[in-house]
């Protein structure tokens, strides 16, 4: 978008230009339109500045202010972010004064947001002075305009009404509470040991003190529990929730909910918690304890959607403030943090007083793909309620880690907003192949590496980059070379049973490729450009084609499979939820060959047995890839690092965009990126990039408050 088009007469050459400019979806116009029709009086200049605030809305903002310097701030730092990203993501080198500069758009912001405060807009607004739900009758307006001493902010009436619900249904449910005594948490820590079978070295299971404190407070006050990865935030649930079982008789007969925004990280919760009961002594699993044991051993989870039962036929959840749960029900709720405003109203609201939750999340991820950040705005000191605990030490990173000590560095930027502290870290060239091979080989607890694809300080142009991105994948791809053989001995049509494999062959087979294929994983802030998934994706799976045929060629055999559209070995990750496969969102899987069908294989476990009995099968499931629909699953050698979320990898490359003021170069994705990493993590960036995205604490405007 140039100035031209900016000065344009016409509001549908404006829209089409921020379309095209990644600053709207298609979808905005339609509504942007439908707007214009039922207040067809408003002014061009308004009619831009409405197109503006769309754009900071698809953002995750759930309100935009009203006052035009605060409006022109949070828009330069947008306008910006979509020239960088326009610049990144296409294959010729652009000069950034083409584009229209943010000032620019001040007379729009100006003019516009006036209109707003001083003229009759009550056609599309409804304008609130207190913090009150829609009444029936303004649920048909657009917006809402909430005016306050403190300034007027422009709201979607349904992201209002999810904060309001949110701010009374957080009130009732969770009420001050208080730290206990250290003899408390002593007893405590004692007691668990006791309970749990001792470590490998002999010594007694021992809980953080942190830990012992939510343990405690867990049996009388409904909490959110928050921190890092390897914190121990499902440890601290399944001992809460075996000591509410163990204390109240009565709560053996109480539903527990576990529930999560997406399938994968609902099937972790769980498959967690399991894990942790396997700590558990066996004696501690007869006798009174048998119905703990097997009351926890036995639940299932699902996605939050699920949980609240959406009807199609009602348009809304079949829990909901007038249909709640019942009152003697147990919830947890894993990664709040990518938990939307409307889902976490529409979830808190069907949870009645006098019920137990547990919230879990870590505020310093990324917020939800959908609007809000609501577990960070409720954990901010805005009331004098105190029911949230963090677990600050980690059991995967400690001090000798050099990831975790890069965790804390990052973290305690956004925390303190504090960019002084940070000390940059020095970015090294690496255009030859034994840097990139050290990552594996190299004995350590855990490793940092930061690497540069420049010689220098002298910029590449795209065909430089693209060569040396060509050069990085190819060295990178080597580890993977071995999966297309080993996807070929991988027999699907298997059951994977005692009586099919009694000497757990095929089954060993799908293990060490499972195990291969989580080794490492390049993550990407970009979908699009040179450093985006796509690109990268696209070499990896050249580069391992090619290893595979030349293996082929030299043992005489030919690839039968070659035009299939996929080989035995690719990564695949499912994109949208598959509900009747029970595949979800963020799934990973290997593709393997049964004859000459493509199938996805992927690892779940099959469900707790009530009785006991034995496994119906391994832990292995088989889909033929044509009963996928073509959009829900696409190559995952590389993934974005929202999509990664959740995840853990051996080794991990991470790909940062090129510009500062990119939109994706923030301090959230740098922290999800890096504690994605169990062993080591290579950035390739350079110094100003890095520190760039360190101090860029990315914040959404939610307004909620308690």
């Amino acid at each position: 978008m140039d100035k031209i088009i900016l000065a344009t007469e016409s509001i549908d050459e404006f829209i089409d230009a921020l379309i095209e400019m990644r600053g709207l979806v298609p979808l905005d116009k339609h509504l942007l339109h439908l707007l214009f029709q039922i207040k067809n009086d408003i002014p061009l200049q308004t009619q831009k500045f409405l197109t503006l605030c769309l754009s900071l809305l698809d953002d995750g903002n759930t309100r935009v202010p009203l006052d035009a310097t605060q409006f022109a701030d949070m828009w330069n730092r947008k306008w910006n972010g979509l020239v960088t990203l326009r610049i990144s993501t296409v294959d010729e080198d652009i000069d950034e004064s083409s584009f229209a500069s943010a000032s620019d758009f001040a007379s729009i912001i100006n003019e516009g947001s006036q209109d707003i405060l001083a003229n009759d807009f009550s056609a599309i607004t409804e304008t609130r002075d207190t913090d009150i739900e829609s009444t029936e009758d303004d649920l048909g307006k657009p917006f809402v305009l909430a005016k306050r001493p403190n300034g007027s902010h422009l709201y979607f009436t349904k992201h209002f009404d999810a904060k309001c619900v949110i701010e009374k249904s957080a009130k009732n449910l969770f009420k001050n509470g208080c730290t206990p005594s250290n003899e408390q948490i002593a007893q405590c820590t004692k007691n668990i040991a006791d309970i749990c079978k001792p470590l490998a070295n002999s010594k007694p299971f021992l809980i953080k003190k942190r830990q012992a404190e939510a343990i405690i407070r867990g049996q009388t006050e409904n909490l959110v529990i928050t921190g890092g990865p390897g914190t121990g935030k499902t440890t601290v649930v399944l001992y809460i929730l075996w000591n509410l079982l163990a204390s109240h008789n009565e709560m053996l007969d109480w539903n527990i909910y576990l529930a999560a925004p997406s399938g994968k990280a609902a099937d972790r919760m769980r498959e967690s918690l399991i894990d942790g009961l396997s700590r558990i002594r066996d004696e501690q699993k007869n006798g009174d304890n048998e119905r703990i044991f097997r009351k926890l051993n036995e639940l299932e989870s699902s996605t939050i959607h699920r949980l609240l039962r959406f009807s199609k036929s009602k348009g809304g959840f079949m829990f909901n403030h007038e249909e709640q749960f019942p009152k003697n029900s147990i919830f947890v709720i894993d990664e709040a943090s990518m938990i939307d405003i409307e889902m976490f109203a529409a979830l808190l609201e069907a949870i009645p007083e006098g019920a137990r939750i547990f919230i879990l999340g870590d505020p310093f991820q990324l917020p939800s793909v959908d609007s809000g950040a609501v577990l960070g705005e409720i954990l901010k000191v805005q009331s004098d309620k105190n029911f949230s605990v963090k677990l600050n030490e980690s059991n995967r990173f400690d001090d000798r880690s050099s990831i975790g000590k890069l965790a804390s560095e990052i973290k305690e930027v956004a925390e303190t907003k504090d960019n002084t502290k940070f000390v940059p870290h020095k970015f090294t060239s690496s255009d030859t192949s034994n840097d990139i091979a050290n990552e594996i080989t190299t004995t350590f607890k855990d490793k940092v590496f930061y690497r540069k694809l420049e010689t220098g300080n002298t910029p590449l142009s795209k065909k430089e980059e693209d060569k040396r991105i060509e050069t990085f994948i190819a060295e990178w791809s080597r580890d993977f070379a071995k999966l297309p053989e080993l996807a070929e001995n991988i027999h699907p049509e298997r059951t994977g049973t005692e009586t099919d494999d009694p000497e757990h062959r095929e089954t060993a087979r799908r293990n060490a490729i499972w195990q291969l294929s989580l080794t490492k994983r390049i993550l990407c802030a970009e979908r699009r450009g040179l450093r985006g998934i796509e690109n990268i994706n696209k070499k990896v799976c050249s580069k391992i084609k090619n290893l595979w045929r030349i293996q082929n060629k030299k043992q005489g055999k030919n690839i039968q499979r070659d035009d299939s559209g996929y080989f035995p070995g690719q990564l695949l990750i499912i994109t949208k939820n598959q509900e009747m496969f029970k595949l979800y969102n963020g799934d990973t899987g290997i593709v393997v060959f049964d004859g000459n069908t493509p199938c996805l294989m992927l690892k779940k476990a099959p469900p707790q047995t009530n009785n006991g009995s034995a496994k119906t099968r391994d832990d292995f499931v088989f889909y033929p890839l044509s009963v996928l629909p073509e959009d829900s699953i696409t190559t995952a050698f590389a993934i974005t690092i929202h999509k990664s979320q959740g995840s853990e990898y051996k080794h991990v490359t991470m790909f940062l965009p090129t510009k500062i003021g990119h939109p994706l170069l923030t301090n959230q994705i740098i922290y999800t990126g890096i504690t994605r990493a169990k062993e080591s993590v290579t950035i390739i960036a350079n110094d100003d990039i890095f520190k760039a995205a360190v101090t860029t604490v990315s914040e959404r405007n939610t307004g909620i408050s308690l």
